[in-house]
């Protein structure tokens, strides 16, 4: 079993209440050719995140707790999306919806990943994911293949309700100050 307080040792650059309260997201190593994340929560996470693609394959060790992770796909069994294409800037939070694609109805499959057990996405695949409280995961984040990902925002009563949303209180660095 891996040792957590040596990666506690060895990690830096933490940001705290990363997209959701709670969430710390410490750097492991990195210098362009991808990196490693530990993600820490302190909490038990409730709030929603927009499901959503990454720029980059990655792969996850569960080295505590719990995760739920639902991989989105379209489905005519689904709710109605409407699928959003985001241009990505450089720094965490900070990106523009680039084009808006269609409306579709999309659902998900939702799997459970515990203590010891991997998983990993391809950078097209739409995920929304949930951590329980001292739930400690090493994220493998792949070389980015663009600068640009997908989101989904549910439509009700005929128009998008805009759910994704970057707030001040988000990408907390060490210091206190918001890392945006």
């Amino acid at each position: 079993m891996l040792n957590l307080s040596l990666l506690r040792a060895m990690s830096y650059s933490h940001v705290h209440d990363y997209v959701i309260p709670g969430l710390t997201s410490s750097l492991i190593g990195g210098d362009g050719h991808g990196m490693v994340r530990m993600f820490s929560c302190e909490r038990e996470h409730e709030e929603p995140i927009t499901p959503h693609s990454h720029r980059f394959d990655f792969q996850c060790l569960v080295l505590a707790g719990e995760v739920r992770n639902r991989i989105w796909a379209r489905s005519t069994k689904g709710d109605l999306y409407e699928e959003t294409i985001l241009e990505h800037h450089g720094h965490f939070g900070d990106q523009t919806p680039a084009e808006k694609k269609e409306i579709s109805r999309w659902g998900y499959v939702e799997s459970k990943y515990a203590t010891g057990m991997l998983y990993e996405m391809k950078a097209d695949a739409i995920h929304s994911i949930y951590f329980s409280r001292g739930a400690r995961v090493l994220f493998f984040e792949g070389p980015a293949y663009s600068m640009k990902s997908s989101m989904l925002q549910p439509v009700s009563g005929g128009r998008v309700i805009p759910t994704f949303r970057v707030d001040p209180w988000m990408f907390r660095k060490e210091d206190g100050k918001a890392h945006c």
